[in-house]
């Protein structure tokens, strides 16, 4: 059994539908991404998985206990960061983790947590919260999520306000918490570093759920393409064109798929007397295989 399972929820503000019958789980050990554009439902089912929305109808469970807006039993073992942590500006980094631990009877050290999450420093202990950075913010969020020795974590936009090597770090965190258990539900903007991380990817758009995948799955029909430099990337284009094949200018680059093998573009080319002067192979992008799924979605709409 999945640790949490969220079976045929719905959700609607007058007649807009944010949650559509959404099915999906999160196995204990897997990262999940929940992934779509602004306003798909994202933070409406993050939300209503830990208790602070109610939801028409359907069952959200965690650990087989149920989770309603007025049950919360089940969310101790829940840590949570959605959108922007709650901070208190006249607190210190682990004044905030001893308050946001007073709930719960086994929470974290915290001197080991602060450690992990970077807010260690001898700063950190004395600075009050209105002194710190977005990024300084964004981990003591982390930390207040882990508090509790979840099972499961929710995080939504996590590395809002982290340089590279912070979010570098968070990704090492999470993977560590995942190969020791711990399960996480992650939404980001930042597809790049979340196809770093997850292992699994459910797809949400105008509230409904249009694909759920292993990120190998996701990415077994992803189609290749190519990125051509040409000497005339204009009369590239219109000759791949002609040839029915996909093609569009991406960067200054042209891009092309639908064509049988690589080969036979750059035969078409050679033969047109274009002078192919860089080729790059492209797979596996979350990025643009969101993109192409969210406009096939759109036009069955």
């Amino acid at each position: 059994m999945a640790l949490l399972e969220v079976k045929d929820v719905s959700k609607q503000y007058g007649r807009k539908k944010a949650m559509d019958h959404v099915s999906f789980e999160v196995a204990a050990g897997h990262i999940v991404g929940l992934i779509g554009p602004n306003g798909a439902g994202k933070s409406t089912t993050m939300r209503a998985i830990t208790g602070l929305m109610s939801y028409s109808s359907g069952q959200i469970t965690f650990d087989g206990q149920p989770i309603t807006f007025s049950n919360h039993q089940a969310l101790d073992k829940i840590g949570n960061l959605i959108e922007y942590p709650a901070i208190y500006p006249n607190l210190t980094a682990l004044e905030h983790l001893k308050l946001y631990a007073m709930d719960t009877k086994t929470p974290a050290d915290f001197q080991t947590l602060m450690k992990k999450t970077q807010i260690d420093g001898d700063n950190f202990g004395k600075r009050k919260a209105k002194q710190f950075s977005l990024g300084m913010k964004q981990r003591l969020g982390i930390a207040i999520a882990l508090i509790r020795n979840p099972k499961l974590v929710i995080l939504d936009e996590p590395m809002n306000g982290l340089d590279p090597q912070s979010v570098h770090d968070l990704r090492a965190l999470i993977r560590e918490l995942a190969d020791d258990g711990v399960a996480f539900l992650i939404s980001s903007h930042l597809l790049d570093e979340l196809q770093k991380l997850v292992d699994d990817v459910v797809i949400i758009n105008h509230g409904k759920i249009i694909e759920t995948a292993t990120m190998t799955a996701f990415f077994s029909h992803d189609k290749t393409r190519w990125l051509f430099d040409t000497s005339d990337n204009r009369a590239a284009l219109d000759l791949a064109k002609s040839h029915a094949w996909v093609a569009t200018l991406t960067d200054g680059h042209v891009e092309i798929y639908g064509a049988d093998n690589l080969q036979q573009v750059i035969t078409a080319f050679n033969d047109a007397g274009l002078i192919i002067t860089a080729i790059q192979t492209v797979t596996g992008n979350l990025e643009k295989s969101l993109l192409d799924m969210l406009a096939n979605d759109d036009k069955g709409e």
